[in-house]
Order: C-alpha cells, then structure tokens, then sequence
C-alpha cells in the first residue's frame, strides 16, 4: 500500500460521506444548470416566468440541444412522418427531467472519476497506482465516445427502423411517446458508454498482471454469447437493431484490447506460462 497515513474504519467512512457530499453538490448544481430555460426565455424574464406557470410554454436548453440535434434528425431520417405525443400528463415533464439528468452524468463524469480515485487511491500499492492511473482519461473519452456512437448512430438507425416498420402496416400511423423516445435514446446512449469501456478494463487487469489474454481469447465465442445476452436484456428493443449495433462497436474493441494486452504483460513474472507453447 501507499506510504499515507493509517485511517480507521471511522476516518474512512468520514471521509468517503465529505466526497459523496461534493459529488451531491456539483451534481445539483450542474443539474441546476441543465435546466436553464431556452435563451429566447432568458431574454424575456417575464415571458418565462408565465410560460412556466401560466401557459406551459417552458423549454429547458438541455431538452431544446437534445431534440434539436439527437430527436429530430433521428425522425427526419425516416422515410414516413411520425407523430410524438404526450402520453401520460406527467410525461412531457419527465421528459425534460430525464435529460437534464442526462446531461448531469455526462458533465460530472471526470468529477467523480476524480473523486473515487482520490478516495481509492491511498488504499493501492505503487505498481496498481501506476496501472490505474494512466488509463484514467482514456476510460472517460471511451465513455463520451460510446455515448456519442449511441446518440449519433444506434438510436438514428433504430428510430428510423421503428418509424419505417410502423409506417408499412396497414392502417398504422406511427406515433410514438416523447417520453418513451427520450428514455430508450438515453438508454441506448448510456449502455453504449459502458460497453465501450471492455478495452480499460483488460488493459487495468493487464497491467496487474491479473489477466491472461490468450486464455481470455479462448473463451471468445462464451464471451460473445453472453454479451449479446447482456447487450439485449439492458437494451430497450426487442427488433435487435440496437443489440447488434452496440455489439459490433464492443467486439472490435475487446479484440484491439486482447491485442494491446498481449503486449502488455510481457513485463509479468509469469509471461513464459501465460503464453501457449508453439507447436
């Protein structure tokens, strides 16, 4: 372990409640934030105080970027017009509700990376420091461009599949649920961010010394077979459109993570009996 002082279980907890205390603020405030009314609100005080309490004109700037640039290129892709409806009476506010805490996960993101790591970090020997430490950025970039590939690509082509097959069967008009079209698009976002994050993990286990990539890789087909089980239980779509287009983005990478972690734990003790013995 690190040369940092001995704490008690006590000083532990302590200090593990004053950091989730931080992360609440930051995550209120930035929640806060993201709620901030549309600047065609902001430039009339007035107008948004009666829009929100009088005639419900009220369009927060987080839900106005989110349909703006992820919902309506979604539908414009589409071959037939569809129609998105309120639903339930609370909807529409959970809605903008949903995506404000969206938009709060992915801002806070590198503070609570940085929090936890300061929290783990005094508890982890030199050589788990090192190992942890340089993949850090990387996990968040992974995570932001899984997040990006789940918005930009998944949940387009998805819709538009949805739109499209609703729009050929007789007699069906495709109209569809704001609040079901912001939850499965976030859905869809979020787990695309955490998949992506396969190569950090091998790579950490790697560097520790913890994982054999040759007897991980013999295990590929049990390892592809359980992800798309996974893949398909924690996304909201029963066409498989969305499982396949979030499992191809992870296989490629699990590969290029096998490979990197190859390389890797050629600085192991026990590299000569990891690797298979040529033939």
């Amino acid at each position: 372990m690190s040369a940092d002082k001995e704490m008690s279980i006590w000083e532990h907890l302590m200090e593990l409640a004053a950091r989730l205390r931080r992360v609440l603020v930051v995550s209120v405030l930035v929640f806060l934030f993201t709620l901030m009314p549309t600047p065609r609100h902001l430039s009339n005080p007035l107008e948004f105080l009666t829009g929100f309490f009088v005639t419900g004109n009220f369009t927060t700037l987080s839900y106005d970027v989110f349909y703006r640039y992820i919902i309506e290129p979604s539908i414009h892709m589409a071959y037939a017009n569809v129609m998105l409806i309120s639903g339930d009476v609370f909807t529409p506010f959970n809605a903008l509700l949903y995506v404000s805490l969206y938009f709060t996960v992915l801002l806070i993101v590198p503070y609570l990376v940085y929090e936890v790591w300061a929290y783990v970090r005094p508890a982890l020997y030199p050589h788990e420091i090192r190992a942890v430490r340089k993949y850090l950025v990387y996990g968040v970039l992974l995570f932001y461009l899984g997040n990006l590939y789940g918005l930009g690509l998944i949940s387009r082509y998805f819709l538009r599949f949805l739109i499209d097959i609703s729009s050929v069967l007789p007699g069906v008009t495709p109209v569809f649920s704001i609040g079901s079209v912001v939850d499965t698009i976030i859905q869809i976002a979020l787990w695309s961010g955490v998949f992506f994050e396969a190569p950090i993990v091998i790579a950490i286990l790697s560097e520790l010394c913890m994982l054999n990539p040759w007897a991980l890789a013999g295990y590929r087909p049990v390892i592809y077979a359980v992800s798309l089980i996974i893949i398909a239980i924690f996304t909201p779509d029963a066409t498989l459109v969305s499982v396949f287009l979030t499992f191809l983005p992870f296989a490629v990478l699990l590969e290029v993570g096998l490979a990197y972690s190859k390389r890797i734990v050629r600085k192991c003790p026990d590299y000569a009996y990891m690797r298979p013995a040529r033939r």
